[in-house]
């Protein structure tokens, strides 16, 4: 019975000696080939592709470009600023701070420019400011912006009243006031009615003054679905290498790729590179966006009416490609929604800025997405 029992031990210390060996092998193939970095051992012993980490999204994303914000506006209302864009006032200035530009034609074949802001604690001088249209406060109503303007036509007025928007005027309403003529501007020989300017820091201040509600409506919702935090949506399967709208007799304008920054570089006026004078940078989206509404002039002087409710055709261009996009929004005050043509889908947005041209639907048959024949000049210069 002894000798059974002391088999036993020297068996149970056999076995617990092999496994201690066993053990100090493991532990010593750790220390020398468990290096960071050694694809055997983060794919094998860990069971992880090294290709599997993902950058962490930030804690405050600026809901018009879905980039990261310096602070949180997840839940405040940017503001929307008229822009000259008439030849003889360029160039403009802070515009390449925009998140968001529009671009629509106004009476005489001209076109103004709304910028979104959605950060614009950070916003400088401005301009230089026009004046509103009512095609435009529906725009500024998609984003339920704060609309900074100076001037407008009786018919903007008249909607701004009645649909209570708050505005910014720099003509009939600058309690604090926070627009002024460039002296610099008027010296260099432009027209009285190219400088006026304003700055984020007024435009605050008045907000404050006239306690406009700074957080975004109920139920409002961002037109834009965006692509996930670390990856890049494909848009479409049809190249657009060179987009070409010829919007009027007087300006025309192409967004020519660029594969190194992956932005759409802009220009307008027959191949001029549109530019940011306060920096001297040429204007760069990472989308492009075309929407086609029914245009037409309503009274002698030439003004014009834009229909921004119901559905509409349109194009989404990211990446060097685009596919067909329909609009649709229900009312001048209400959301807008962008799908897919073919799925009918929401479409997803890549993450950066965007421009949107709103274009008659006129010329529809006359946009070129891929317009690869077509060479850029040194425009009316």
């Amino acid at each position: 019975m002894k000798s059974g029992i002391k088999g036993f031990i020297r068996l149970s210390a056999f076995i617990t000696a092999i496994f201690t060996v066993l053990t100090l092998m493991s532990c010593g193939k750790d220390k020398t080939d468990g290096e960071v970095g050694n694809d055997k051992d983060t794919g094998d012993n860990l069971n992880v592709p090294l290709n599997s980490f993902t950058v962490p999204m930030p804690d405050n994303i600026n809901p018009l470009t879905g980039l990261e914000a310096s602070y949180d506006v997840s839940t405040s209302r940017p503001i929307a600023v008229m822009l000259n864009n008439i030849y003889q006032a360029l160039p403009q200035v802070g515009i390449s701070k925009a998140d968001i530009l529009f671009e629509c034609l106004a009476e005489g074949g001209i076109t103004r420019l709304m910028g979104l802001f959605s950060e614009y604690n950070e916003l400088g001088v401005i301009g230089s400011i026009r004046s509103s249209r009512p095609y435009y406060i529906d725009f500024a109503q998609m984003f339920d912006a704060i609309y900074c303007h100076a001037g407008g036509s009786e018919d903007a007025y008249s909607q701004m009243s009645s649909r209570q928007i708050d505005h910014i005027d720099g003509v009939r309403g600058d309690p604090l006031g926070v627009y002024y003529r460039d002296q610099d501007r008027l010296q260099s020989g432009y027209s009285t009615e190219h400088t006026m300017m304003t700055t984020g820091e007024g435009i605050i201040k008045t907000i404050e003054y006239c306690s406009f509600r700074t957080n975004l409506r109920d139920g409002y919702e961002y037109p834009f679905e965006f692509s996930k935090w670390d990856e890049e949506a494909v848009v479409g399967k049809d190249d657009a290498l060179h987009i070409y709208l010829p919007i009027s007799y007087y300006q025309n304008v192409d967004y020519i790729y660029d594969s190194e920054s992956k932005t759409y570089l802009r220009y307008q006026y027959d191949g001029e590179k549109h530019i940011d004078g306060e920096n001297g940078e040429q204007l760069a989206f990472k989308n492009v966006i075309i929407l086609f509404c029914d245009t037409a002039v309503y009274d002698d002087y030439g003004r014009l009416r834009v229909t921004t409710t119901g559905t509409g055709d349109g194009y989404l261009a990211s990446d060097g490609k685009y596919k067909s996009i329909k609009w649709s929004r229900s009312t001048v005050d209400g959301n807008l929604l962008l799908t897919d043509s073919e799925s009918g889908e929401t479409v997803t947005v890549n993450r950066g800025k965007t421009f949107i041209n709103v274009c008659s639907s006129a010329i529809y048959s006359d946009v070129n997405m891929n317009a690869s024949e077509r060479t850029m000049d040194d425009g009316k210069n």
